[in-house]
This record gives structure tokens, sequence and C-alpha cells, in this order.
């Protein structure tokens, strides 16, 4: 019984662990040249087009109360961002401008992963 009871264990860890996986992946592809995903190098700082996404997971921490909340407001500001809706400071705003729509290149069950893998990190 405890070896059945191991190996489920191992089983589920492994599914885990890949699910992870791809949901790393799938971030990296659909917002790591923005957002500073992956191996930092100094032409990707240099390069930066928006905020890391790790500033970002911040931002919407601070803002909303719970992870229902922060999770609506980044696929919507995703798919619909507008000045209104930026939680950065003018002088970011400036620097970066307004993020434009990922509608069409990214779905809303995608941005969904991501922002769960952005908030557990």
């Amino acid at each position: 019984m405890r070896k059945l009871l191991f190996l489920s264990f191992i089983i589920v860890a492994s599914i885990s662990l890949q699910a992870s996986d791809d949901v790393a992946d799938l971030a990296e592809k659909k917002c790591g040249e923005c957002h500073l995903m992956g191996l930092l190098t100094k032409e990707k700082i240099d390069n930066m087009k928006a905020p890391p996404y790790w500033a970002m997971s911040k931002k919407v921490k601070l803002e909303f109360q719970n992870r229902a909340e922060m999770i609506d407001f980044i696929v919507d500001y995703t798919l619909n961002p507008t000045e209104d809706k930026m939680l950065f400071s003018p002088m970011t705003k400036k620097r970066f401008g307004l993020m434009p729509s990922q509608k069409g290149k990214v779905t809303e069950d995608e941005i969904r992963k991501i922002a769960e893998y952005f908030l557990n990190k």
C-alpha cells in the first residue's frame, strides 16, 4: 500500500512539474520579449520594451485585494489596455507607452495561466 501511495505521489508531482514548465515556456514565449523573462542580458535590459514581469506582478498585488481580481485585471488589461487602467507612474508610461492589445496573439485561457504563473513568482 505504501509503495502504491508513493508511486501515486511521484506521478502527481511529475505532472505538476511538467505543467509548471509548460506555463513557464508559454509565459516566456508570449510575454518574455517585452517583460524581461528568461536569462537576463545587458542587451535585453538595454532594449527593454515594458516593465519586467516581476514589477507588474508586484503592482497588481498591491492594487487588488484578492487573486481573482488580480487575474481578471491582467486578462482585461492584456486584451483591452487603456491609459486609465495603467498601474505604473507617469514616468513609466512615458518610457514605455501603452501596452498594445494582445488580442489575437494570446487567448484568455493562456493569459489566465500566465497570470497565475506571474503571481506565484
